[in-house]
C-alpha cells in the first residue's frame, strides 16, 4: 500500500511539473484520502501476535 501511495505522488508530482495542475490536485487530494484510510486502518487494526 505504501509503495502505491508513494507512486501516486510520484505521478502528482509529475503531472504539476507538466503543467497539469487540475488533474494533479485531483490526484493528490485521492492519495490524501488513501494515506488517511491507511493511516486510520492501521492504527486501529488488533495485533495478530501471540505471546
Amino acid at each position: 500500500m505504501i509503495a502505491l501511495l508513494f507512486s501516486l505522488l510520484t505521478v502528482t508530482m509529475g503531472l504539476n511539473y507538466f503543467g497539469r495542475t487540475s488533474v494533479g490536485t485531483t490526484l493528490f487530494l485521492i492519495t490524501l484520502a488513501l494515506s488517511v484510510y491507511w493511516l486510520k486502518f492501521h492504527a486501529t487494526s488488533t495485533l495478530t501476535i501471540q505471546l
